[in-house]
């Protein structure tokens, strides 16, 4: 009986100790001042304000990285294709998951918010790419998920090589300007099919660069708008 009660005695006061420590810790909390408490919210306020700017520069980092990586895989299909068939392949001109070559439909271009050509699917049927995420700009498919697929890279379809159906008079096969390939947008939203949209460039911090591909395989990062008005040597328009 001494040996039950002991042990019953033991495992009281050890319950009894756990409920003053217990007390103790609920009296600490209790004691958690409102100044206490804003001190640690704007601590958390100014880390969320120093941290979200670097997230969202390395979030355009990896972006910027990730577009060029995939222009230079279409630039490795193109060369190969053009290799293999003695030109490039021509432009498809209708939004969609098929080949439209020597097709258009106003509104519904594959590229620039409907407003221009894009990276022909040919070269994903005949598997020299094989990844369709390697068609578009990975902002600008972010960026507009629900009409991604009028957001495919331009392509430069008025050039001969290419199909020429714009009236462009360039060769890229003779030539050796630097003429381009494949872009990010290249049509400005003003003149767009759709310029109440106000779409802009992919990178850049005011929002008014994108990536090039060139055909000697270069790619830059280049400002689209002042390119294109210097294409049709028009004077950019004041923004």
């Amino acid at each position: 009986m001494l040996r039950l009660y002991n042990s019953t005695h033991i495992k009281l006061k050890a319950l009894k100790d756990d409920s003053k420590i217990t007390m103790r810790i609920i009296s600490q909390i209790k004691g958690f001042t409102l100044i206490e408490l804003v001190i640690v919210v704007v601590i958390i306020s100014i880390l969320a304000m120093v941290a979200l700017p670097n997230l969202q520069h390395a979030t355009e980092r990896a972006y910027r990285a990730k577009c060029v990586s995939n222009l230079r895989t279409l630039g490795v299909a193109l060369q190969t294709y053009r290799v293999d068939y003695n030109n490039f392949p021509p432009a498809d001109g209708v939004a969609g998951d098929e080949p439209s070559p020597n097709r258009t439909e106003v509104g519904n271009g594959p590229a620039a918010n409907g407003s221009w050509d894009g990276v022909p699917w040919v070269l994903l049927k005949l598997r020299y790419v094989t990844d369709r995420n390697t068609f578009y700009c990975p902002v600008l498919k972010h960026r507009y998920p629900h009409k991604y697929q009028n957001f495919r890279y331009a392509y430069n379809s008025s050039a001969v090589d290419t199909g020429g159906h714009i009236g462009g008079a360039n060769n890229i096969f003779y030539e050796t300007d630097h003429i381009w390939l494949a872009r990010c947008l290249w049509v400005p939203y003003e003149a767009s099919f759709k310029p109440e949209e106000r779409i802009e460039y992919p990178h850049g911090e005011e929002n008014d660069k994108e990536n090039v591909l060139f055909v000697d395989t270069t790619i830059e990062l280049r400002n689209g708008r002042e390119d294109f008005y210097a294409t049709y040597t028009n004077p950019s328009p004041d923004h």
